[in-house]
């Protein structure tokens, strides 16, 4: 069985050869060690005035900033192949432009198409990483103002998606299966321009305000997941961090009140163009599930198991109504794990999620400092104990 049909039979909750992998790859970390390239030190490069200026140059030039941005990808889905995966996620996230500011230490931010904030840090090989720290529209005047500014390059970010898109199905398809990631989601578009506890006071003090971004980011996102469907990926990835590592970031109710409406929308409008929908949350969603079958997911990634997440207990309660993704750990499994703990994690996860199909074996998130051949481990392993019927 190839990939593609082997994911897709995992999708319907039938058993295929064998147990599908999905690569998560995104860090540019992990692309380095897969395919030998060099580090560059980008961030080293902007403090250093003799390289400052040129780097500068190269990054705010918007002429460039769609194919800078896929070259990058396509080192992230050549690593996948390279290393045996039957999917990767493919996320579209040039959808920023680089602003002086003076209150960061190399007096240099990017701000994204929606009005976060996203500063610049470097691993311990010097990767660049990018963190979003703080909003750029906490008052309502400022979130108008931004919406209106922005128009323009909002709509172009909505036709580099499908066009990102269309591109990675036709260069990697034949190799690999491309999951289209619609990122960032209504939740995250929603809170994180504003600020959490602004979002969350407003919520109180101007709902109707709240209800119009909701009710913008919402339709802003459907008109972004039409182009990522257009691309002919068949798996759409959706996703909001709806949780924190104790429970979720509002109560279950109020996130049924307020964004319910909008899920719905969302694996509606899916579902009408004949595609599967992977939600992504990171956090100890237990007391989301039932939403998530309701809303009318097909599966959720990624079971977080530094967040309390039991992959066993998630298929016990949702049995296979929702298709399970993800679950190995990236804190320290795939960091510094030795060979025989991954192999037994592996086998656990088999064991706990992939009777009669609906699992795909993952990590739980792509992380700067994940090692590439304890990946590798985790592939291989799957391949050894993953074949249907499960033995073990």
């Amino acid at each position: 069985m190839e990939f593609k049909e082997r994911i897709l039979t995992a999708m319907n909750h039938e058993e295929p050869d064998r147990v599908p992998t999905m690569g998560l790859i995104l860090d540019q970390s992990t692309v380095n060690q897969v395919l030998g390239l060099d580090t560059v030190d980008i961030v080293g490069m902007l403090r250093n005035p003799e390289t400052k200026d040129v780097v500068v140059q190269m990054m705010s030039d918007e002429s460039s900033r769609f194919t800078n941005y896929y070259q990058v990808h396509c080192g992230v889905q050549e690593s996948a192949i390279k290393l045996g995966f039957d999917a990767n996620w493919s996320l579209y996230a040039a959808y920023m432009q680089l602003v002086q500011d003076p209150q960061t230490p190399i007096g240099y931010v990017f701000h994204d198409a929606f009005g976060r904030v996203w500063e610049f840090t470097s691993d311990e090989k010097g990767n660049m990483l990018l963190n979003y720290t703080r909003p750029l529209c906490e008052t309502e005047e400022q979130w108008e103002e931004w919406v209106e500014s922005k128009s323009a390059f909002i709509d172009k970010v909505i036709g580099e998606v499908g066009v990102f898109h269309k591109k990675v199905v036709e260069d990697f398809g034949d190799r690999i299966m491309p999951i289209g990631y619609a990122a960032p989601g209504v939740f995250e578009n929603c809170w994180q321009p504003i600020g959490f506890v602004n979002f969350t006071k407003l919520i109180f003090e101007k709902p109707d305000f709240i209800k119009r971004v909701i009710k913008f980011h919402t339709d802003l996102y459907l008109r972004y997941l039409e182009q990522v469907m257009d691309s002919d990926v068949e798996i759409v990835l959706t996703g909001d961090d709806l949780a924190q590592k104790t429970g979720p970031m509002l109560r279950p109710q109020m996130i049924e009140d307020l964004f319910g409406e909008s899920y719905r929308r969302v694996a509606e409008a899916i579902h009408k163009k004949n595609k599967k929908m992977i939600f992504h949350s990171c956090g100890n969603i237990y007391q989301l599930l039932d939403k998530f079958i309701e809303w009318g997911f097909d599966g959720i990634l990624t079971l977080e198991p530094t967040a309390g997440v039991d992959l066993g207990k998630v298929r016990e309660h949702v049995g296979h109504n929702l298709v399970l993704v993800g679950n190995l750990d990236v804190s320290y499994l795939l960091v510094r794990g030795t060979r025989q703990e991954i192999e037994d994690a592996v086998k656990k996860a088999l064991r706990d999620a992939a009777r009669g199909g609906g699992y795909i074996l993952s990590t739980s998130h792509s992380h700067s400092a994940v090692d590439a051949n304890r990946l590798r481990w985790m592939v291989e392993a799957s391949h050894q104990y993953g074949n249907y019927p499960l033995i073990s």
